[in-house]
């Protein structure tokens, strides 16, 4: 397909199926540090030549100082792999952001993230699928009988409401603005204004929060039901007040990066077509 040989590094899951796919569509495909065995950093230097794509996972990096290697024993600095990165070659990754794209514009090596708003819309289909999935492993009763708080109504918490409305769920979200409560009512949903939480906390099940800042602490906490389970699908500093969830003996299960974990096959393949897409465009230029 390309005389431009690909190497993946870092990874989760996603990241091997996105491998066999790129196999699959006859790219050379080597990867580093996706297995335990393969992170060698001499083994690194071999593999990328001065016209290689390399592929960094979802996110890119750890910390902005390594990259995101979750299967490796060994960690990887940025730093390494820039180094022997050049104008000849191509990067993709995952939320490539701060100090990462700041070095690869200086370094003038093309880049394309493939965290945009396409793929978001789909991770966050994934993500719904995930919470279900999750759900149905936590509770012990028939998935419509249970009522439903998702609190926050942006891609992720527009798809699991609408999921769960679909498989006759009692879904109410809690959201800021009213635009976002009018089209949760249209779709089936109850919803009321976010700060209402706090007063109608005990009618819940399950509270499914999508704001990545602190929503759910003090007085909701105390009037959760003690089996109520928080699935937080946020990451840090998450919506939940964690510390006073543990002192409330609240389930809060964190939930995030789902569909690296129970959807990475297809998440996988979405970035490979992505990455299989672009470089059929480049040989055409």
């Amino acid at each position: 397909m390309s005389n431009r040989n690909i190497v993946i590094v870092g990874g989760d899951k996603r990241q091997k199926y996105l491998k066999t796919y790129l196999q699959s569509k006859d790219f050379q495909v080597h990867s580093y540090g996706l297995f335990d065995w393969d992170d060698d950093s001499d083994k690194l230097k071999m593999l990328i030549r001065p016209n290689s794509v390399v592929v960094f996972p979802l996110p890119a990096a750890r910390n902005s100082k390594t990259v995101n290697m979750p299967f490796s024993k060994k960690e990887t600095p940025i730093d390494r792999v820039l180094s022997l990165l050049g104008s000849g070659n191509m990067v993709f990754g995952g939320m490539i952001n701060g100090e990462l794209s700041e070095r690869l514009r200086e370094a003038e090596i093309p880049f394309i993230d493939y965290y945009d708003k396409e793929f978001i819309e789909t991770n966050a289909i994934l993500t719904a699928f995930g919470t279900l999935k999750i759900l149905l492993e936590h509770i012990d009763f028939a998935l419509p009988m249970g009522k439903y708080a998702v609190t926050g109504y942006g891609r992720v918490g527009r798809e699991t409401a609408s999921l769960l409305t679909s498989l006759s769920c009692d879904v109410t979200v809690f959201a800021r603005r009213r635009t976002q409560r009018d089209e949760a009512k249209i779709k089936g949903c109850k919803a009321l204004d976010i700060t209402d939480l706090t007063s109608y906390a005990d009618e819940f099940d399950i509270i499914i929060n999508t704001v990545p800042s602190q929503i759910i602490g003090g007085d909701t906490l105390k009037n959760i039901k003690k089996d109520c389970k928080i699935i937080e699908l946020a990451s840090a500093p998450y919506g939940v007040n964690l510390d006073e969830a543990r002192k409330n003996s609240i389930d809060v299960i964190k939930a995030a990066g789902l569909p690296g974990k129970y959807t990475p096959k297809t998440a996988g393949e979405i970035i490979g077509k992505r990455i299989e897409e672009y470089l059929q465009r480049e040989e055409k230029e």
